[in-house]
């Protein structure tokens, strides 16, 4: 009968992160049953949170594609400091 060995680090690394924030799951989905009794109770609200929610995301893809710009430009400007010149 073969004996096997078996590395669980990367197991253990995976369980431990996505266990780290379990209060934060949680969280999330109180949150988002208590939004849609909410939404139930007052379907107008349903309105506004998705106008709120169209802007935050707008705001946040703006600020990440400006941040994505300055990451590529300072990575050009690096890769060229190795580049030697003939």
């Amino acid at each position: 009968m073969p004996i096997y060995s078996i590395d669980f680090r990367p197991f253990d690394y995976l369980t431990a992160e996505l266990s780290a924030l379990w209060w934060f799951y949680l969280s999330q989905g109180f949150a988002l049953i208590a939004l849609g009794v909410a939404v139930i109770i007052w379907p107008e609200l349903l309105a506004f949170l998705a106008a709120t929610f169209f802007i935050a995301i707008g705001m946040v893809l703006l600020v990440l594609g400006w941040r994505v710009r300055q990451v590529k430009r300072r990575y050009e400007l690096f890769k060229r400091s190795f580049i030697i010149e003939a």
